[in-house]
């Protein structure tokens, strides 16, 4: 599992775990560094990515596993979890089966299954991974996460973001897609202990609006849906850190 680290080395501990993607977000770094220097100029961030290689079968659950066991390698502990999309299925794995270590849980575009998402959105991405078509593949993934304009504004790099990807990227996709499609904690969520915040957007494509609203009424927490945003709002919106920012200084 490789990983980032950057931001206030003597800050309280982020750690942030992304979403399904064909190609590892390693390659952004530089580019996620700056994207995240709202809370880099106070807190200690580490950007956690998937394992390198996803057995047949691997499941959250497993994706929750491996995590604790990078948090035991690199010392974290009491951490301020961010979950982005399947990041946050795994992260609230991790404040269920862990809580001692989680200060804190921010959840991003995510849900505690996928009963509100569409079907045809998953076996879309299905097929054009199976069928090793990376272009039409990303052209896809792009026109669900995010919304019309900002789509066409970079459909290039959106589409070219899957360039180079490898059988094993595939394979990884594949092994994940079915993981988020198998994920269901709703009937413990209720059992998260720490003090949460939920982000998610209006017109979220993938997990639906209403995954946002199921996970706020289940722990009675801060939320803040973005309207007329979709499920890549945590690209999107400007003042996207602004609240989490908030939230952790409320702590």
């Amino acid at each position: 599992m490789d990983y980032l680290h950057f931001g206030k080395e003597d800050g309280e501990k982020i750690v942030i775990l992304p979403g399904l993607a064909l190609r590892s977000v390693m390659g952004a770094a530089e580019g996620i560094k700056a994207a995240y220097g709202l809370l880099a100029e106070n807190y200690d961030i580490y950007l956690l990515d998937h394992i390198r290689v996803e057995p047949e079968g691997y499941t959250i659950a497993d994706m929750a596993v491996d995590t604790l066991a990078a948090f035991d390698e690199l010392g974290l502990d009491h951490v301020h979890l961010m979950g982005v999309s399947m990041g946050g299925m795994t992260a609230q794995m991790i404040a269920l089966r862990a809580p001692k270590r989680v200060s804190s849980l921010i959840l991003c575009s995510t849900a505690v299954n996928t009963a509100h998402s569409d079907p045809a959105v998953f076996e879309k991405w299905k097929t054009f991974a199976e069928d090793r078509n990376a272009p039409v593949l990303m052209e896809t993934f792009g026109e669900y996460v995010y919304t019309p304009s900002f789509y066409e504004r970079y459909r290039d790099i959106i589409i070219s973001s899957g360039d180079g990807a490898t059988e094993r990227d595939f394979s990884n996709f594949l092994v994940s897609l079915r993981a988020i499609r198998d994920f269901d904690v709703s009937g413990e969520i209720r059992k998260v202990i720490c003090p949460v915040l939920v982000l998610g957007a209006g017109e979220d494509r993938v997990f639906g609006r209403e995954a946002a609203d199921d996970l706020v009424r289940a722990l009675n927490c801060e939320s803040f849906i973005f309207e007329g945003y979709g499920h890549g709002v945590y690209d999107e919106a400007p003042d996207y850190l602004t609240h989490i920012d908030a939230f952790l200084r409320s702590e």
